[in-house]
Protein backbone atom coordinates (compact mmCIF):
# COMPACT_ATOMS: atom_id res chain seq x y z
CA UNK A 1 0.00 0.00 0.00
CA UNK A 2 1.11 3.54 -0.56
CA UNK A 3 1.00 6.29 1.97
CA UNK A 4 -0.81 9.34 0.56
CA UNK A 5 1.51 11.99 1.96
CA UNK A 6 4.48 10.59 0.08
CA UNK A 7 2.78 9.64 -3.17
CA UNK A 8 4.56 11.01 -6.20
CA UNK A 9 7.37 12.59 -4.22
CA UNK A 10 10.93 11.56 -3.74
CA UNK A 11 13.75 12.68 -1.57
CA UNK A 12 15.23 14.35 -4.66
CA UNK A 13 12.31 16.80 -4.89
CA UNK A 14 12.87 18.55 -1.58
CA UNK A 15 10.48 16.39 0.42
CA UNK A 16 13.32 15.22 2.66
CA UNK A 17 13.45 18.55 4.52
CA UNK A 18 9.73 18.20 5.39
CA UNK A 19 10.01 14.66 6.72
CA UNK A 20 10.58 13.92 10.39
CA UNK A 21 11.89 10.89 12.21
CA UNK A 22 9.47 8.84 14.27
CA UNK A 23 10.32 5.87 16.46
CA UNK A 24 8.84 2.66 17.67
CA UNK A 25 10.52 1.44 20.85
CA UNK A 26 10.22 -2.19 21.92
CA UNK A 27 11.24 -3.22 25.43
CA UNK A 28 12.46 -6.70 26.31
CA UNK A 29 8.90 -7.82 27.10
CA UNK A 30 7.98 -7.57 23.40
CA UNK A 31 10.91 -9.75 22.27
CA UNK A 32 11.21 -13.50 22.35
CA UNK A 33 13.78 -16.21 21.90
CA UNK A 34 13.40 -19.80 20.80
CA UNK A 35 13.76 -21.38 24.25
CA UNK A 36 12.63 -19.06 27.05
CA UNK A 37 9.20 -17.54 27.43
CA UNK A 38 10.01 -14.39 29.35
CA UNK A 39 12.95 -12.03 29.78
CA UNK A 40 15.17 -11.75 32.85
CA UNK A 41 15.38 -9.01 35.45
CA UNK A 42 18.46 -7.64 37.16
CA UNK A 43 18.51 -5.64 40.41
CA UNK A 44 19.45 -1.98 40.53
CA UNK A 45 21.60 -0.84 43.45
CA UNK A 46 21.83 -4.08 45.46
CA UNK A 47 21.06 -7.78 45.17
CA UNK A 48 17.83 -7.48 47.15
CA UNK A 49 16.63 -4.23 45.56
CA UNK A 50 12.93 -4.06 44.68
CA UNK A 51 13.91 -2.05 41.56
CA UNK A 52 14.53 -4.41 38.64
CA UNK A 53 15.58 -3.83 35.03
CA UNK A 54 13.86 -5.99 32.43
CA UNK A 55 16.05 -7.46 29.69
CA UNK A 56 17.35 -10.59 28.00
CA UNK A 57 20.67 -11.85 29.36
CA UNK A 58 23.12 -12.66 26.56
CA UNK A 59 25.99 -14.57 28.19
CA UNK A 60 29.26 -15.24 26.42
CA UNK A 61 28.80 -18.06 23.92
CA UNK A 62 25.02 -17.50 23.64
CA UNK A 63 24.20 -17.01 19.96
CA UNK A 64 20.42 -17.30 20.34
CA UNK A 65 18.28 -14.88 18.37
CA UNK A 66 16.10 -12.40 20.28
CA UNK A 67 13.35 -11.49 17.87
CA UNK A 68 10.43 -9.13 17.55
CA UNK A 69 7.87 -8.63 14.81
CA UNK A 70 5.65 -5.67 13.98
CA UNK A 71 4.12 -3.80 11.07
CA UNK A 72 5.73 -0.63 9.75
CA UNK A 73 3.41 2.31 10.57
CA UNK A 74 1.23 3.82 7.84
CA UNK A 75 3.00 7.17 8.11
CA UNK A 76 6.38 5.68 7.11
CA UNK A 77 7.99 7.18 4.05
CA UNK A 78 8.67 4.42 1.51
CA UNK A 79 12.44 4.37 1.21
CA UNK A 80 15.51 2.19 1.25
CA UNK A 81 17.53 4.88 2.99
CA UNK A 82 17.45 6.64 6.32
CA UNK A 83 15.86 3.82 8.36
CA UNK A 84 17.78 2.99 11.52
CA UNK A 85 17.69 0.55 14.40
CA UNK A 86 19.17 1.30 17.82
CA UNK A 87 19.93 -1.62 20.12
CA UNK A 88 20.17 -0.80 23.85
CA UNK A 89 22.32 -2.99 26.10
CA UNK A 90 23.59 -2.87 29.68
CA UNK A 91 26.64 -4.46 31.31
CA UNK A 92 27.70 -4.84 34.92
CA UNK A 93 31.39 -5.65 34.84
CA UNK A 94 32.38 -4.38 38.26
CA UNK A 95 33.78 -7.83 39.04
CA UNK A 96 35.95 -7.45 35.94
CA UNK A 97 35.25 -10.62 33.95
CA UNK A 98 37.89 -11.45 31.39
CA UNK A 99 37.74 -9.84 27.97
CA UNK A 100 36.90 -6.27 27.09
CA UNK A 101 35.05 -6.47 23.75
CA UNK A 102 31.76 -7.80 22.43
CA UNK A 103 29.95 -8.10 19.09
CA UNK A 104 26.27 -8.02 18.09
CA UNK A 105 24.43 -9.13 14.95
CA UNK A 106 21.21 -7.44 13.82
CA UNK A 107 19.05 -9.31 11.33
CA UNK A 108 16.16 -7.62 9.55
CA UNK A 109 13.43 -8.72 7.19
CA UNK A 110 10.71 -6.59 5.59
CA UNK A 111 7.88 -7.96 3.44
CA UNK A 112 5.37 -5.78 1.63
CA UNK A 113 1.62 -6.18 1.97
CA UNK A 114 0.39 -9.35 0.22
CA UNK A 115 4.02 -10.48 -0.13
CA UNK A 116 5.63 -13.70 1.02
CA UNK A 117 7.71 -13.73 4.21
CA UNK A 118 10.79 -15.83 3.37
CA UNK A 119 14.17 -16.43 4.95
CA UNK A 120 15.98 -15.49 1.72
CA UNK A 121 15.03 -11.85 2.37
CA UNK A 122 16.80 -11.78 5.75
CA UNK A 123 19.65 -9.27 5.91
CA UNK A 124 22.32 -9.14 8.60
CA UNK A 125 24.68 -6.48 9.91
CA UNK A 126 27.46 -7.21 12.41
CA UNK A 127 28.86 -4.67 14.88
CA UNK A 128 32.22 -5.87 16.15
CA UNK A 129 34.94 -4.76 18.51
CA UNK A 130 32.63 -2.86 20.90
CA UNK A 131 34.67 -1.88 23.93
CA UNK A 132 33.39 -2.70 27.42
CA UNK A 133 33.53 0.12 29.96
CA UNK A 134 34.16 -0.51 33.65
CA UNK A 135 31.16 -0.22 35.95
CA UNK A 136 31.72 1.87 39.07
CA UNK A 137 30.28 -0.81 41.39
CA UNK A 138 28.08 -3.89 41.71
CA UNK A 139 24.53 -3.54 40.40
CA UNK A 140 25.47 -0.41 38.49
CA UNK A 141 25.28 -0.74 34.73
CA UNK A 142 26.91 0.76 31.68
CA UNK A 143 24.46 1.64 28.92
CA UNK A 144 25.41 1.02 25.28
CA UNK A 145 23.49 2.16 22.22
CA UNK A 146 24.44 0.47 18.94
CA UNK A 147 23.23 2.18 15.77
CA UNK A 148 22.49 0.14 12.65
CA UNK A 149 21.67 1.73 9.27
CA UNK A 150 19.27 -0.52 7.39
CA UNK A 151 19.63 -1.00 3.66
CA UNK A 152 16.30 -2.81 3.42
CA UNK A 153 13.51 -1.34 1.34
CA UNK A 154 11.03 -0.25 3.99
CA UNK A 155 7.45 0.57 3.06
CA UNK A 156 4.40 1.62 5.03
CA UNK A 157 2.50 -1.39 6.41
CA UNK A 158 5.33 -3.86 5.69
CA UNK A 159 5.63 -6.91 7.92
CA UNK A 160 8.89 -6.41 9.83
CA UNK A 161 11.14 -8.79 11.75
CA UNK A 162 14.15 -7.60 13.75
CA UNK A 163 16.45 -9.99 15.56
CA UNK A 164 19.51 -9.45 17.76
CA UNK A 165 22.17 -12.02 18.64
CA UNK A 166 25.49 -11.90 20.46
CA UNK A 167 28.29 -13.20 18.28
CA UNK A 168 31.90 -14.14 19.15
CA UNK A 169 34.43 -11.34 19.35
CA UNK A 170 38.19 -11.02 19.73
CA UNK A 171 39.00 -10.72 23.44
CA UNK A 172 35.33 -11.61 24.07
CA UNK A 173 33.83 -10.21 27.26
CA UNK A 174 33.05 -13.13 29.60
CA UNK A 175 30.17 -11.37 31.35
CA UNK A 176 26.56 -11.21 30.24
CA UNK A 177 25.05 -8.41 28.19
CA UNK A 178 21.50 -7.32 28.99
CA UNK A 179 19.37 -6.52 25.93
CA UNK A 180 16.84 -3.98 27.22
CA UNK A 181 15.21 -2.45 24.13
CA UNK A 182 15.26 -1.97 20.37
CA UNK A 183 14.27 1.27 18.65
CA UNK A 184 13.06 1.31 15.03
CA UNK A 185 13.51 4.84 13.64
CA UNK A 186 11.93 5.75 10.32
CA UNK A 187 11.14 8.81 8.22
CA UNK A 188 7.53 9.88 8.57
CA UNK A 189 5.42 12.06 6.33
Amino acid sequence: MSNECCFGHGLDYGLESKLEYESLVFNAGTMNDAEETEPDTVPLGSANSPLRILGWLLPQGDEEEYTLTFNVPRDAYNTSRKTKVFVHLLTDNSNTPTGNRFAIRLSSLFTRVNGVVKIEDLRTINKRNIRIQNSPGNFQYNHYVLEFDLNDVVRAEDFALLSVARIPSDNDYAGALLLTSIEFRYLSC
